[in-house]
């Protein structure tokens, strides 16, 4: 939930707003801010002073009002400037960690309000975002662009290193060799990706117009990602577990919980004990069958009601793919997918 607020805030400021643009020039011109987005009866409990501006935003003029010394109080699009030169006076149960004036005030009110407020030091020129309990200082340009390239690295990494556990599993499905180990290694592969995905989408956010093209990258490394992590869940997953259970487990995690194995079996509905890894078990080839462009979702699902598992699949006969009217062009087709799809993995080795 905290990252969700935290991306709100940030694609408010983030390069190519108008916010940001004005935010840009205070910075430049070497003078603090003060800002708080949005306005309510909360909102005039803490105001004291101030002229009553109702004007159109720009970024020229909230440039102009921050000459003054009070804070400006935007409307809750930031498309309006309703107030400059305010005098904000928050209650002091509210803590604070920071030093100056200015900081001060604007975490103390980001409390007490539960709104966005944006502190522009003058002196280490440098803006920092608060609402409620977060506080977070904006990177600069140079900074982020870093840490998007080190990220975009490991998120490839990762993404190659999942195609690999992928693809030996499928290898283990069609020999009917799968261990409930194989599958808690490829979720626990699935899970570091996602998280890796979640970090580079905030700093895409901060970057704003300028990430475009990181965020082409980070598309193509995640493409059908979710699709076949669906898929590869509904493989292994008991009837009566949901898949969004599976995911609220694994987003609880901390990163080293992350590692240890038998969490991530606990996740699938095991018992956290490594006796159970050895456990031979059959994936319903959900995986599998959706690669196979000729099967449409009804022949997929009738297949594995038919069979339960890939590996009976695999010994069952065309006539009994006819009785459950799939036909023989489809049969034809999936055999040959089936092949191909086991040799292209084994070339690529």
């Amino acid at each position: 939930m905290t990252d969700n607020k935290l991306i709100d805030i940030l694609a408010k400021v983030a390069p190519g707003t108008p916010l940001r643009a004005g935010i840009d020039n205070i910075l430049a011109a070497g003078i603090g801010a003060l800002i708080v987005i949005g306005y309510d009866d909360e909102v005039e409990k803490v105001r004291d002073g101030g002229f009553n501006i109702n004007c159109k935003y720009s970024p020229e003029k909230i440039f102009e009002l921050s000459k003054m010394d009070g804070a400006i109080i935007l409307s809750e699009d930031c498309t309006e400037i309703l107030y400059a030169n305010v005098h904000i006076q928050p209650s002091k149960i509210y803590t604070t960690t920071e030093s100056g004036t200015r900081h001060r005030t604007a975490e103390r009110t980001a409390k007490q309000l539960k709104r966005e407020v944006i502190a522009i030091s003058e002196r280490k020129k440098v803006v920092t975002l608060y609402k409620g309990d977060i506080k977070y200082r904006l990177k600069n340009l140079e900074e982020l662009n870093i840490e998007v390239s080190q990220y975009l690295k490991i998120l490839e990494s990762y993404r190659h290193v999942l195609n690999r556990n992928l693809d030996n599993l499928t290898i283990l499905e069609l020999d009917d060799l799968v261990t409930v180990l194989d599958v808690a290694n490829v979720l626990q592969r699935f899970e570091i990706v996602r998280r890796i995905r979640a970090e580079l989408s905030r700093y895409l956010v901060e970057l704003g117009t300028s990430g475009r093209a990181a965020g082409i990258q980070v598309s193509e490394l995640i493409f059908e990602l979710d699709l076949e992590e669906e898929n590869f869940l509904k493989d292994y997953l008991e009837d009566e577990i949901e898949i969004n259970d599976v995911k609220k487990i694994l987003s609880s995690l901390s990163d080293s919980e992350l590692l240890e194995i038998e969490n991530l079996a606990f996740a699938l509905g095991y018992n956290k004990s490594y006796t159970v890894l050895d456990n031979k078990i059959n994936a319903k080839g959900y995986r599998i069958l959706e690669k196979i462009s000729k099967l449409t979702k009804k022949d997929v699902e009738k297949i594995i009601i038919t069979f339960n598992n890939i590996a009976d699949l695999q010994e069952a006969s065309d006539d009994d793919l006819v009785a459950i009217k799939i036909s023989k062009f489809k049969i034809k087709a999936l055999r040959a997918g089936i092949n191909r799809l086991k040799f292209t993995i084994e070339m690529q080795k």
